[in-house]
């Protein structure tokens, strides 16, 4: 399974995604700011995967890979 279809997979459930007028509104504003819908996504799920956690070691660097996308 791709990367991707995995983050997808990880926040299908969430509303944002789930519902059709929902995703789409997101996508618009996401279009709006320039920010790329799969770049949202992926943090989102990086977040989720990682909620339980006391201490994320390493997170940061991954939103700085992730968010270093976006240029």
């Amino acid at each position: 399974m791709s990367e991707m279809i995995q983050e997808e997979a990880s926040v299908a459930d969430l509303p944002l995604w789930a519902d059709t007028d929902a995703n789409t509104r997101l996508s618009a504003v996401c279009e709006k700011h320039k920010v790329p819908l799969d770049v949202l996504t992926e943090l989102v799920a990086l977040q989720r995967e990682r909620q339980h956690q006391e201490r994320a070691h390493g997170i940061f660097m991954r939103f700085e890979e992730i968010l270093g996308r976006m240029d």
